[in-house]
């Protein structure tokens, strides 16, 4: 199997030849230490592959590197250490929605604006199911269904993402698959922004025109300089990416104006209780 280059990986690689370079070596110099080939130390500096830790500590040492380098190092190394849940998807699937849940469990940040229905992210089963059943997809249901859970991981454990939506008022009033699952989805949602890494704001009506008006968008950040934010925009054959640096700067600012004309998580969560109390009755 071919190795896969993560954003964990480029940036230790990335570290480790900022300090082979500092201390004003070359690749084959650092190749020659570790009795390896040039292309190996190429490999490790491109987020390929991730050297052992043994080849990481020589190479310290060789570079001259002190105490915090080290540690730096050391942090970058667990950080690639980690094993993402890795998502099989159908064959058909298109290119960018491939691109996407790669993208996405890299992320540290994804702030998610959305018009017309709840975020896959935060979808049931049931709820899913309905949303993918008038898309007139070609694959199989249930298969798309247990995917868009399984990407919800994502948003457990030591390292989940931090999600932040900006969600139009009007898909708490559409009842995708009956009143019965768009209660329960809004019952789910009010337990999904009780952890600490979920926030959902509200857009209510009274805010009039918001955005660009034409769909909804996400944005993904990585917490580190060497990684490029980028946007997301989903349609029916798949998605487009947003990569440019002032394109992506556009959405977030409208993002933020976004967020700010909306209700605020304790507002936003009141509105989703009294949604559900209405679909109670």
């Amino acid at each position: 199997m071919a190795a896969t280059p993560t954003r964990r990986k480029k940036r230790l690689g990335r570290y480790l030849r900022e300090l082979r370079e500092a201390a004003g070596l070359r690749a084959v110099d650092a190749a020659r230490k570790l009795k390896t080939e040039e292309s190996t130390i190429s490999r490790y500096e491109n987020g390929i592959y991730k050297p052992a830790w043994a080849a990481v500590s020589v190479l310290l040492t060789y570079y001259g590197a002190g105490d915090d380098a080290e540690e730096k190092a050391s942090t970058l190394y667990d950080a690639a250490s980690v094993t993402m849940p890795k998502i099989r998807l159908p064959a058909d699937s298109p290119k960018a929605f491939r691109e996407l849940v790669n993208t996405e469990r890299e992320a540290e940040q994804i702030y998610i604006l959305e018009t017309s229905v709840i975020p896959g992210l935060l979808q049931t089963a049931d709820y899913a199911m309905a949303v993918f059943a008038t898309a007139k997809v070609t694959s199989d249901v249930d298969e798309l269904v247990n995917i868009r859970l399984e990407r919800q991981r994502y948003l457990e454990g030591p390292d989940a993402i931090e999600l932040c939506v900006c969600l139009d008022i009007a898909v708490l009033h559409r009842e995708v698959g009956g009143s019965k699952v768009l209660r329960d989805q809004l019952q789910r949602l009010l337990e999904l922004i009780e952890q600490p890494n979920v926030t959902v704001h509200i857009i209510p009506f009274e805010t009039g025109a918001y955005g660009n008006m034409s769909g909804g968008c996400w944005i993904m950040t990585f917490g580190d300089e060497g990684d490029s934010d980028v946007v997301y925009l989903e349609h029916p054959a798949g998605g487009v990416w947003v990569e440019n640096e002032s394109d992506v700067q556009h959405f977030q600012t409208m993002f933020d104006e976004v967020r700010t004309a909306s209700l605020d998580p304790e507002a936003s969560a009141e509105v989703i209780r009294a949604r559900v109390r209405s679909l109670s009755k």
